[in-house]
Formats: C-alpha cells, sequence, structure tokens
C-alpha cells in the first residue's frame, strides 16, 4: 500500500508539472474509514475531471492499481500533446 501512495504522490506532482491545464488534489481524512479522496482539477475553471474516493481500511489492491492508471492516462495524454 505504501508502494502505491508513493506513486500516486508522484504522479500527482508529475500532473500537475507538466502542463498548465490540470492538476491533482489528495484529500486524507484520518476518520476510522481512513477516506482518500483523489481529484483531478482543471485550473482554468476549477471544475472536477476526474474523482475517486475509497477508503484504505479495505485494502483493496485493485482500487489503488486503477487510480494509478488514471493519472499514468493523463500524463500520457499530456504527453502526446505536446
Amino acid at each position: 500500500m505504501e508502494e502505491e501512495l508513493l506513486k500516486i504522490f508522484k504522479l500527482a506532482d508529475s500532473l500537475n508539472e507538466k502542463q498548465d491545464k490540470l492538476y491533482a488534489q489528495i484529500i486524507y481524512t484520518a476518520d476510522k474509514n481512513k477516506t482518500v479522496e483523489i481529484s483531478i482539477i482543471s485550473k482554468e475553471n476549477y471544475s472536477y475531471i476526474e474523482r475517486c474516493q475509497f477508503n484504505l481500511s479495505e485494502k483493496s489492491l485493485i482500487r489503488w492499481n486503477n487510480i494509478i492508471e488514471l493519472l499514468e492516462s493523463y500524463i500520457k495524454d499530456i504527453k502526446k500533446s505536446i
């Protein structure tokens, strides 16, 4: 889980640094569910493009991998448009 979280942080930073239209927002709530919310937001009008929410207490590796793939797809799309 720690490796996936670190990868998500790195991808979120990369998304923000490589272009000027989108950024990633990560919110962690340390309640009993340990909720993580990851959003991709437009810098132009601050609207949500994508939004994922899950609980760390569920320990689902599939969700981690889906979020990583989502962020990677946005970064790949940016590289293609450059």
